[in-house]
């Protein structure tokens, strides 16, 4: 997605990402953000969410929260980070620009002020969990009993208080 971003998984699995994705689309829309989202080749979804004074335009291209989310073979993965509005990766040509570091940063930063990147993904992991319960019997597969790394999404043993595999804490 971008050089900064917040990542999370959830060990939940759903054939279809769709509702969630309305279910992301439609929060911030009735906080009156401007949204756009797409479905990707691998089942998942790119949401890029803007507004305002929040996100400022580089060189005529407007900056957004992208959020992904994906299935992985450990559940399902939830990406925010910045980039540009309605666009999958920063083009290249402007990643050239001495400008754009720095206009990063500080669009990074207040992301991170607002809580914004956390607000989306908790919204996206409340919306998957919903799903998953909503839909136990025919469409999500959810083991209580496995735990994962939030970070990385390396199974957990349960007397595990730090993932193995990345080192975060449990």
């Amino acid at each position: 997605m971008g050089l900064y971003e917040t990542t999370k998984i959830v060990p939940v699995s759903l054939s279809d990402l769709t509702p969630v994705a309305n279910d992301v689309l439609d929060y911030f829309r009735a906080q009156e953000y401007d949204v756009n989202g797409e479905g990707t080749p691998t089942r998942g979804w790119h949401i890029s969410i803007s507004k305002g004074g929040i996100f400022k335009a580089v060189l005529g291209m407007k900056t957004a929260l992208n959020i992904e989310i994906e299935p992985t073979r450990t559940g399902t993965s939830l990406k925010a980070g910045i980039g540009i509005f309605g666009m999958q990766a920063i083009p290249t040509v402007i990643a050239l620009f001495v400008a754009w570091p720095v206009l990063l940063t500080q669009i990074w930063g207040l992301v991170k002020n607002a809580d914004l990147d956390e607000e989306a993904i908790n919204c996206a992991e409340k919306s998957l969990l919903s799903q998953a319960t909503h839909h136990s019997a025919s469409k999500a597969q959810v083991d209580p009993s496995q735990t994962f790394c939030t970070n990385c999404g390396h199974r957990l043993q349960s007397g595990d208080k730090f993932c193995p595999q990345c080192g975060t804490r449990r």
